[in-house]
């Protein structure tokens, strides 16, 4: 099994991400009430729609089907998530230095894509956790998506003491992590829904406008 990485020239219009809410139901009582409580672990999934596919983007669709093999290998998908994520210039305001710690002459450092150098340590299954954001400020919130590694959450409620934010995440943590950087740009690694999920339908055999079901894979066992 291979995880492929989405390609970069499909990007969707409309886009539903759903975030774990599974549940199951316990035995009902002699009231007809039935207690529901959580799922162990259930997955996001999401929803993309896409305007009219041409050409290349065609192409890229009939390539990235294809190495899919239906439910056979996971896509490394991002979050579109354009409108509320953090800014270039919110990320670029955490710049980092020469390797040896200096800036250039007028202060001035690398930019990058996402976070550097905030970190998160935490066991699978904790419920919340906390990450010095330093110079970066309070760039998270509740509502936003990050990630860790592969694995994607959402904030349900963020406190700050100075540069330090506590965060309640939903789910809770997949895994153990130590020392793992906190991204504000954050992947979900799944697979279609099902094995025709992929299917593109030409329209006048020149253009398509596909809708793309995927829902979170896990390949790491619950400890």
């Amino acid at each position: 099994m291979s995880i492929f990485n989405w390609p970069p020239t499909l990007v969707p219009r409309h886009i539903t991400i759903r975030p774990p809410r599974k549940t199951a139901g316990l035995t009902t009582s002699l009231t007809e009430f039935t207690q529901a409580v959580p799922v162990i672990r259930p997955p996001f999934d999401m929803t993309m729609e896409f305007d009219a596919l041409t050409g290349s983007e065609i192409l890229a669709w009939r390539a990235i089907m294809a190495l899919a093999e239906g439910r056979t290998n996971p896509l490394r998908v991002p979050i579109f998530d354009m409108w509320f994520a953090a800014t270039n210039a919110q990320i670029g305001a955490g710049s980092v230095p020469h390797s040896d710690g200096a800036y250039f002459f007028d202060g001035a450092g690398y930019l990058t894509n996402d976070l550097v150098g905030v970190l998160v340590t935490g066991e699978q299954g904790q419920r919340h956790i906390t990450a010095d954001f330093g110079s970066y400020g309070q760039v998270l919130e509740a509502g936003l998506y990050f990630g860790l590694g592969d694995h994607l959450y959402i904030a349900t409620g963020v406190t700050w003491a100075g540069s330090v934010a506590t965060i309640r995440t939903s789910p809770t943590l997949r895994d153990d992590y130590v020392d793992q950087p906190l991204r504000l740009r954050p992947v979900i690694v799944a697979r279609l829904k099902d094995d025709d999920a992929g299917d593109l339908r030409l329209q006048n055999m020149r253009y398509s406008t596909p809708t793309l079901e995927l829902v979170e894979a896990f390949d790491e066992p619950l400890s």
